[in-house]
């Protein structure tokens, strides 16, 4: 345990965007690996709220639920739903892993991403981290 308070110290007296960069990158693992965040808390939306947002969410970290409809060609970018829309995500930023639960019909996932917009300022999320939702987990 010493040694990891070591190695946060001495990264902290670095450079104040290191220690982001480094607390981001553990969210992104921890997010993938238990389905939470350690240092940041990102908001839990609904396809709805994206759709209807008025720029507060906008380049915000958001956790979005809901059944993958689609993949794209080269798992670049996924259609997800849930019970109110469907809303484009780029997976462009994942690693390779999160193409394990791709042979499964409609997935349920969970996605730890930024909100963009598009054109027509249609809203996007790029992702950063998938979890996969198990049935027993209602």
């Amino acid at each position: 345990m010493k040694p990891i308070i070591a190695i946060f110290a001495f990264l902290s007296c670095v450079s104040c965007h290191s220690v982001q960069t480094l607390g981001k990158g553990i969210d992104t693992w921890s997010f993938a690996a238990t389905g939470g965040t350690i240092f940041d808390s990102p908001f839990q939306v609904t396809t709805k709220q994206l759709h209807f947002d008025t720029g507060e969410l906008f380049g915000k970290d958001v956790i979005l639920e809901g059944n993958v409809e689609y993949f794209g060609a080269a798992f670049t970018h996924l259609l997800l739903a849930d019970k109110e829309g469907r809303v484009l995500v780029v997976t462009t930023e994942l690693p390779e892993t999160y193409k394990e639960f791709a042979p499964e019909q409609k997935p349920k996932v969970r996605i730890l991403g930024r909100l963009e917009r598009g054109k027509k300022g249609l809203p996007y999320l790029m992702a950063r981290a998938v979890d996969t939702v198990h049935a027993s987990a209602k």
